[in-house]
């Protein structure tokens, strides 16, 4: 490869993009789907063609599960495309592809209560902030969970809390009888 041949930073971007997307085993559609995105667009994202906003990127890290640092690098990689005529890109493409990708599952089983939730929306979907005012001396609601999700999903997820409190209040019903009405 010669000097002239170097990957541009939009193509570095969109190979980091691409690649953890691929790393999930994920479809462009499934990734779309997802995020509400229009699939044309994830595949310039892909192909170098296009840059994400600022707002995208954030939803495409947080879809991916990546740590504080990769979330870093990504933003550097797109940080240097904005940036014309700095020539870091070698280091940081280097950077990029020495370190291990590391997937966080969760398996955590802990249940953080909260006394309130602030949800926000935008075009790319909606955000729910989970607060609670427990144990804080200012008497202040403080965030302690951070959920994003896609407008779908969120439909969905009123959708199967509904029908999940409907069977537990008919279950309930049905299990609450008079000490009158026990059964040998």
């Amino acid at each position: 490869m010669g000097s002239n041949d170097k990957p541009d930073r939009g193509t570095a971007l969109g190979a980091r993009l691409k690649f953890l997307r691929e790393q999930w085993q994920q479809s462009v559609h499934d990734v779309c789907s997802t995020l509400e995105i229009d699939e044309k667009t994830l595949k310039a994202f892909e192909s170098g063609s296009l840059m994400p906003s600022p707002e995208v990127l954030d939803m495409l890290i947080n879809h991916f599960l990546l740590t504080e640092d990769q979330a870093q690098d990504l933003r550097e990689l797109a940080e240097d495309q904005r940036e014309d005529g700095q020539d870091n890109l070698s280091s940081a493409m280097e950077d990029m592809l020495t370190k291990q990708l590391v997937m966080f599952m969760p398996v955590d089983s802990r249940v953080v209560y909260t006394d309130s939730m602030q949800a926000t929306i935008n075009d790319n979907g909606v955000v729910l902030q989970f607060m609670q005012q427990a144990g804080n001396p200012n008497g202040q609601a403080v965030p302690v969970s951070k959920v994003g999700m896609s407008r779908m999903h969120a439909e969905k997820v009123i959708e199967v809390l509904q029908n999940t409190l409907r069977h537990h209040d008919e279950q309930g019903q049905k299990k609450l009888s008079s000490p009158d009405n026990k059964q040998s």
